[in-house]
């Protein structure tokens, strides 16, 4: 499973804490992940022991936009590089970073909790 993977590499890079699908009502600052879906890789006739894995990654911080661009970026900066390797552990034939979608919250006392979320496809293993 490369969640095992996703939890302590995004704890590595960002310095957060990571979750599954949610922050935990508690807390305001950290990370989240999902399997959005895990298609088979093939060429149609022929399976390929390979999935598509799309990832959401979703980053909290409270008050710092800037450092949440930056901590996006380190994932990607990481994350592009591997390609046949591994993730913590994990062998992965590519990532290709998708989608993103921003928003903020604001929170007691005027402070805003910006969340950015983006769209991973790794290729592993199945």
């Amino acid at each position: 499973m490369i969640e095992l993977a996703i939890k302590p590499a995004l704890e590595r890079i960002t310095g957060l804490d990571a979750y599954p699908l949610l922050l935990p009502d508690t807390v305001q600052e950290g990370a989240t992940f999902q399997r959005i879906s895990d298609p088979q890789v093939g060429d149609g006739l022929a399976r390929t022991g390979l999935a598509a894995v799309r990832m959401q990654v979703c980053l909290y911080l409270v008050d710092d936009y800037t450092r949440l661009l930056q901590l996006d970026a380190a994932i990607w900066s990481e994350w592009k590089a591997i390609v046949q390797g591994e993730l913590e552990g994990q062998r992965v034939q590519y990532i290709t970073r998708g989608g993103i979608q921003q928003d903020k919250t604001t929170l007691t006392g005027g402070r805003i909790q910006y969340r950015l979320v983006r769209d991973f496809t790794l290729t592993v293993a199945e």
